[in-house]
């Protein structure tokens, strides 16, 4: 047991059931992994060429809070190459949702976990370029849904039902559809993150003297249980 609960913290949970309650403090973590990882895909788009990110060299070079400002305030039907909308933001759309199932949500809620993390990116470093994308707000999650759900998801319960070792395409498959799950396993054990970084509200009293009754040997040395609460926070980290 202690085996399978240290490689459940440092590493992918290759083989094992999604935890039967939500993960919240694994999702909290995994959505600001997530807001690093997407300056680095803008990153690769910019370097890509404009027939795959859509984005002209003037606004690759024209970078302002302003123009970001007027990009999240004015979502635009895209023009993108059909691929991206409706083959790349789906995948995505069902990666987020599955990541969501890893961490132990339910359907629904993980259908709003890959709406907030599509949001997330439309409304953050890629505004940093373009404008907000009406349709990938709505097609990403919606359209992930039914891939994560239907077909992600019979894939992976059918690989982890097998007897025996994962090959390498199970494995391949495994990280296909959940690639910022085992990038975040990684980043975890890269960091040394079996971490609980907790804040919580702690009380005690203060010590409250031995009263004198006037006989020697009566009280014994030191406080006694008594005095005032005084309430403060303790904070706790593991590694």
């Amino acid at each position: 047991m202690p085996d399978e609960a240290a490689g459940q913290s440092y590493g992918y949970n290759w083989r094992g059931a999604s935890p039967a309650q939500p993960d919240w403090r694994g999702v909290r973590r995994d959505i600001t992994y997530f807001l690093g990882y997407q300056f680095v895909a803008i990153g690769a788009l910019y370097a890509a060429p404009e027939s795959i990110s859509g984005w002209s060299r003037e606004q690759k070079q024209d970078y302002s809070f302003e123009k970001w400002r007027n990009n999240v305030s004015k979502p635009v039907w895209d023009k993108d190459v059909w691929w991206i909308n409706y083959v790349l933001h789906p995948y995505w759309g069902g990666a987020y949702y599955i990541q969501a199932r890893e961490r132990g949500l339910d359907r629904v809620q993980s259908f709003w976990y890959s709406a907030l993390i599509s949001t997330l990116y439309e409304y953050g470093a890629e505004a940093l370029a373009e404008p907000v994308s009406a349709q990938d707000l709505v097609v990403t999650p919606v359209v992930g849904f039914l891939l994560g759900e239907y077909l992600f998801t019979p894939l992976r319960e059918r690989i982890r039902a097998r007897l025996g070792e994962l090959d390498w395409s199970d494995k391949v498959t495994l990280f296909v559809t959940d690639p910022l799950g085992v990038m975040n396993a990684q980043a975890d054990r890269l960091l040394g993150v079996k971490t609980t970084l907790q804040w919580q509200p702690v009380v005690m009293r203060t010590p409250m003297p031995a009263m004198d009754m006037g006989t020697a040997g009566v009280n014994p040395p030191g406080p006694v249980r008594g005095g005032q609460p005084v309430w403060g926070v303790q904070f706790r980290l593991e590694w």
